[in-house]
């Protein structure tokens, strides 16, 4: 059907914004310009008190868990002490610290980013970089800067592998972002093939894959694929396959295309098969999948004794076991403790990699696969909504509409109020029509109207998108537009917190140092965002005109149905099976909906709706 066609459309579109808000497409805005000291105040006793004496306290401060005071005497030494000082950048290292632990995240970030990119101070380098990692990780942060200008341009010698690995990465994408093929695949090779990064690097490879059109852009994708699958997992993929004497498939013949009899990597590119992109992003989101998932249950273990402990997993697409992976002894003990320190980033990896296979199978038809692959998403995670709306619509084409039913309803919930998805409205009217329940399809358009007419109105009425709440609501949760929203949010807050700090900062000019470091950063992202959504609300326009023309047409499909029923007849009904009645007792327990919404049942459930087609 034609609306069934354009929303599998669209869910192409939508994996290329989730790819994008992982990596982390850096803007073209360039840092904000060096900050002038502030001069010490009138009467100040930073004037008669030696640097070596503020940076004394500051140490001290700091190794007492003294953090506001430890910051104070930190600035007063850097603003005392010249910048060639023999401890510069130790109390910029100490004020980054305090900033930090006082929950002054952006303002750490600013002096940790100092210390890294001045690299006077070898051992504090390490620290400073592990400390911007630390942050990344956990909460928003001024991305452009750390991952793009400092880490992506930076050449930091050698640091510990954990750090190498993050460093590493980074680099390769900023290179890849610059369309610096060859230099981005020399970054990724450098990758230790354990922990966080190495996952993540054949996360990008498949979405690389997928999003790469120029033949000599392509050749650099498949190379860097099969160097960081490695020929091992290629040659166990293979060989596996063709014990299942499935010798003709599509995968099979791409993965004959990248290694050699030998066994050794030989990508020769002009034997790949037709669609073997979607073949290999397919393989590379399975991989990411099934490994994260084991090694995060074998992390929770605290017994030193179950590091070591034999453990094996199958790499699997929609259900269908590609290869058995089993890593060696020596490799077990690196691999679990690497998830282990990093286990929210590794848990939000796997979300991301089933979510993007869930997508190709859906494209690929396999409706019933895509189903199970949403199943296994980690529940609590920014996808939750969207996730539960691609559940309904597998179902739909799975041909299960009761639980497609059930989980438009789940859709209704408080919880999801703001989730802008007018496709649900499509949805819903096709599940209606389909069980002969015209005048509820209708309502549903009607619903859809009563929602966004108003939105609509205005789009045609040439009003600036970013001045249609509705529009714009649904434009700062998306891709890129979203992190930056929320980082400029985190900046205001951080900012309101500097208030509690005026009195004993004010003195030694901490700080005003430090709300104008706040309010440059805010001016920033304010100019951002206005740039990010100008072309965010423009997609959410799109969508709801789209869908505008996808509701107009179930309304004249609902008005043909229910002519040619009533002009047929009862002698050409199409015989349906009815819905079995609700048993008066039975082992279950059957409640009448009343409205009322748990969090936890909001996935699970089924509407058994009467068939009306049935005569």
């Amino acid at each position: 059907m034609r609306h069934v066609t354009r929303h599998r459309g669209r869910r192409r579109f939508r994996l290329g914004l989730t790819i994008l808000a992982l990596v982390g497409a850096a803007s073209a805005f360039a840092p904000p310009p060096a900050r002038a000291a502030t001069p010490p105040a009138k009467g100040s006793t930073t004037a008669v008190v030696p640097p070596a004496r503020w940076f004394a306290r500051c140490k001290e401060a700091d190794a007492t868990g003294q953090y506001a005071q430890a910051a104070d005497f930190c600035s007063r030494f850097l603003k005392t002490a010249g910048k060639s000082a023999e401890k510069y950048e130790s109390a910029q290292f100490f004020l980054a610290n305090a900033l930090d632990r006082l929950g002054l995240h952006h303002g750490a970030v600013e002096y940790y980013f100092q210390v890294a990119n001045t690299r006077r101070t070898p051992e504090l380098l390490p620290r400073a970089v592990r400390a911007l990692e630390q942050l990344y990780l956990s909460r928003p942060i001024d991305e452009d800067m750390i991952l793009r200008d400092l880490i992506g341009e930076t050449d930091f010698g050698e640091l510990p592998d954990e750090l190498n690995d993050f460093v590493h990465y980074w680099q390769g994408l900023t290179n890849l972002f610059r369309g610096l093929d060859e230099w981005a695949n020399e970054r990724f090779t450098r990758l230790n093939r354990r922990g966080y990064y190495y996952y993540l690097a054949i996360y990008a490879s498949g979405v690389r894959l997928l999003h790469t059109d120029p033949v000599a852009q392509q050749r650099f994708a498949v190379r860097s694929f099969a160097d960081l699958f490695g020929a091992p997992d290629l040659a166990a993929a293979l060989e596996s396959l063709r014990r299942r004497g499935e010798s003709d498939a599509k995968l099979t013949l791409a993965l004959k295309a990248l290694i050699n009899d030998d066994g050794a990597i030989d990508v020769r590119f002009e034997r790949l098969p037709q669609g073997w992109e979607v073949e290999l992003a397919l393989l590379a989101f399975g991989r990411v999948a099934a490994e994260t998932d084991v090694l995060l249950q074998r992390a929770r273990q605290t017994d030193e004794d179950e590091l070591g402990r034999p453990f094996a997993y199958e790499v699997e697409v929609g259900g269908i076991p590609i290869y058995r992976h089993a890593p060696r002894f020596e490799d077990r003990v690196d691999l679990i403790r690497a998830v282990a320190a990093r286990p929210r980033a590794v848990r939000k990896l796997r979300g991301l990699a089933l979510h993007s296979l869930s997508r190709l199978l859906y494209e690929q038809q396999r409706y019933s696969a895509a189903y199970d692959t949403l199943l296994q998403v980690p529940p609590g995670t920014e996808l939750s909504s969207e996730i539960l709306l691609e559940r309904a619509w597998a179902k739909y084409r799975a041909g299960d509409p009761h639980r497609a039913m059930g989980l438009l309803y789940a859709l209704d919930a408080p919880i999801y109020r703001g989730l802008f998805a007018p496709e649900k409205f499509v949805l819903r009217g096709l599940l209606y029509r389909r069980f002969c329940h015209f005048r509820a399809a209708k309502l549903a358009a009607r619903r859809f109207r009563v929602e966004y007419d108003q939105a609509l109105q205005q789009i045609r009425d040439g009003v600036p998108l970013t001045q249609i709440r509705a529009v714009r609501e649904a434009a700062l949760r998306r891709g890129e537009t979203r992190r930056r929203y929320i980082f400029g949010r985190t900046l205001r807050t951080e900012l309101k917190r500097i208030e509690g700090y005026r009195e004993a900062w004010q003195a030694g000019g901490l700080y005003a140092a430090l709300r104008h470091v706040y309010q440059q950063k805010l001016e920033q992202v304010r100019a951002e965002l206005a740039h990010d959504l100008e072309a965010s609300t423009r997609a959410v326009a799109e969508d709801m005109l789209a869908t505008q023309e996808q509701v107009n047409l179930l309304e004249y499909e609902v008005a043909q149905a229910l002519f040619e029923r009533v002009s047929e007849g009862a002698g050409a009904a199409v015989l349906r099976k009815r819905t079995p009645p609700v048993p008066s007792s039975s082992a279950r327990v059957y409640y009448r909906f009343m409205e009322e919404y748990w969090t936890d049942e909001l996935p699970f459930y089924k509407f058994n709706i009467e068939d009306r087609c049935v005569e």
